[in-house]
């Protein structure tokens, strides 16, 4: 899992490179900035990386927060930590450095991001669920900016003591923002049935909610300063279960169980094929490629169409014979040699299928969530063959939600009309909706 990459890293830099960070934390920022800006240009360029492992691993690290968030947690549990423990001992002398260096790799996120959430933010497409998430940002970078300034020792120095403890304070605000924007941005994946994200949540109420637990066990400590502690940890552990099997049970909602996980290939785009038609329940296979192996999912379409033709025949009645045909009988009768008689049915033409679309492959594109989506089909017979969409900017995995959602059911209707959104990737999913229709129209008769 990402995070847990990031918090190796970060234990790593934090326990092993101690010395080095305090001696010359300079040479430890120009790095944490050079590869925060290459990650955003690499991001925002068009560059064509097909290596899944170097997007989600190698610049998805920078670019989706998970090194800059376990720095933070590095941070914050400096001052949980019980007094006079070997690790408080070693990372609270190097606490500033350490958050100033989670600063500016949480930059690499909030500019990734920041630029898309503008773009969507000028087109116009906000719901409820952008609104959140552009509020619980727009909070975390105000009082993350100041924060990290005030972390430098010259500025430190030239600050009031108990005015620049005072401000400090917001860290625990700007802690508490994180969970929130983390949990809200997973929670609903993993109510879809993602264990990746089921499992991230789980990971990161512990991090957070065992903070939480920790810091104020610690202040209780130094205030009352208990003789026996049974009953107090007794009390903290159950407060640091309950939360955390409260948000897994949430985030194992209604939908855990019946949507399987989206498959998307290596560029955000999947084939949809679709069986013959029939009145029996067909499936729809999603496959893709992931590093030369193909790999399938279906999902279950029904489909009610049916094209029946009906043979038409001819009923022909017997016919006078004419008086030729009589002197010709007359004639086979006097000379005895008798002639079979061959009727010929000439064959009623049957009536060719009325089709609604002409047959082949037609392409649509509209507006994503981020930018274009792209449907390619193909009809046989007033039949969707296959269905391939692809999008240029969308998120992949919001994409992915939608395709798997939307794509099956024009498939089985044969139209982008009564299609129902996947919720939670709504753009996305109109954006696969029109683009199909477009496609649909060029193919009318």
């Amino acid at each position: 899992m990402l995070f847990l990459t990031a918090l190796f890293i970060a234990f790593l830099v934090a326990f092993c490179l101690a010395k080095p960070l305090k001696k010359c934390p300079a040479a430890f920022y120009i790095t944490a900035a050079v590869l925060t800006a290459a990650s955003i240009v690499i991001t925002q360029s068009d560059i064509n990386i097909t290596s899944r492992f170097v997007r989600d691993y190698v610049l998805g690290i920078f670019s989706r927060g998970a090194l800059g968030t376990a720095f933070w947690a590095l941070v914050m549990w400096a001052g949980a930590l019980p007094n006079g423990s070997s690790s408080i001992k070693k990372l609270m002398p190097i606490r500033g450095e350490l958050s100033i260096t989670a600063a500016i790799l949480t930059f690499s996120h909030i500019i990734t991001y920041g630029m898309t959430y503008i773009s969507i933010l000028i087109k116009g497409r906000t719901g409820s669920d952008f609104i959140i998430t552009s509020i619980v940002c727009l909070a975390m970078v105000l009082i993350m900016t100041p924060l990290t300034v005030m972390s430098f020792k010259k500025i430190r120095k030239k600050m009031n003591a108990k005015t620049w403890k005072k401000i400090q304070r917001l860290a625990y605000i700007f802690y508490a923002l994180i969970y929130v924007h983390i949990l809200v941005l997973f929670v609903p994946k993993a109510q879809k049935g993602r264990e990746d994200y089921f499992l991230s949540i789980l990971v990161y109420s512990a991090v957070f909610i065992g903070y939480a637990v920790m810091r104020i066990r610690k202040f209780y400590i130094a205030g009352k300063n208990p003789e026996k502690k049974l009953v107090l940890n007794t009390v903290c552990v159950c407060a640091f279960a309950l939360p955390i099997a409260l948000a897994g049970a949430f985030a194992r909602n209604t939908e855990a169980d019946t949507v399987k996980p989206s498959v998307v290939t290596e560029d955000n785009a999947a084939t949809f094929t679709f069986a013959p038609e029939t009145t029996a329940l067909e499936t729809a296979e999603v496959t893709t490629v992931t590093g030369g192996k193909k790999n399938s999912a279906t999902t279950a379409v029904t489909t009610s169409k049916t094209t029946s033709i009906e043979p038409v025949t001819s009923d022909k009645k017997d016919e006078k014979p004419t008086s030729a045909e009589e002197e010709k009988h007359e004639e086979q009768e006097h000379n005895d040699e008798p002639e079979q008689e061959q009727h010929e049915d000439i064959p009623a033409d049957e009536p060719q299928p009325s089709y609604k679309y002409r047959n082949g492959e037609y392409e649509g594109e509209a507006e994503g969530y981020a930018g274009k989506v792209h449907v390619k089909l193909a009809i046989e017979n007033d039949t969707i063959t296959s269905i391939s969409a692809w999008a240029d900017d969308d998120d992949p995995e919001y994409f992915g939600d939608a395709m798997n959602k939307v794509i099956p059911q024009i498939g089985a209707k044969v139209s982008a009309e009564g299609i129902d959104a996947c919720s939670g990737a709504t753009y996305s999913s109109n954006g696969i909706i029109e683009a199909a229709r477009i496609a649909l129209e060029q193919a009318m008769n």
